[in-house]
């Protein structure tokens, strides 16, 4: 598998293979749908990078909660 700069704008044909669609509406409900951010061309098109796809927003900042020992203020008594 070929690998991508994180930094790399994904081509307008990577776009359609990753998608499914050749419409830029479509391309980018899908984007949105995924969770990866891009922005909207002003002809329609989204533009992302590899690394927003690699790593897409819905992904980030799930950070597990951590359960911490509660203090056992009944001992203070």
């Amino acid at each position: 598998m070929f690998q991508h700069d994180a930094n790399e704008i994904i081509s307008i044909e990577d776009l359609i293979q990753l998608t499914g669609y050749k419409i830029p509406s479509k391309q980018c409900e899908s984007l949105h749908s995924a969770g990866i951010f891009f922005i909207t061309r002003r002809d329609g098109r989204p533009q992302t990078t590899w690394g927003h796809f690699q790593n897409p927003l819905s992904f980030r900042h799930l950070n597990p909660i951590k359960e911490t020992a509660a203090p056992n203020f009944g001992a203070l008594n």
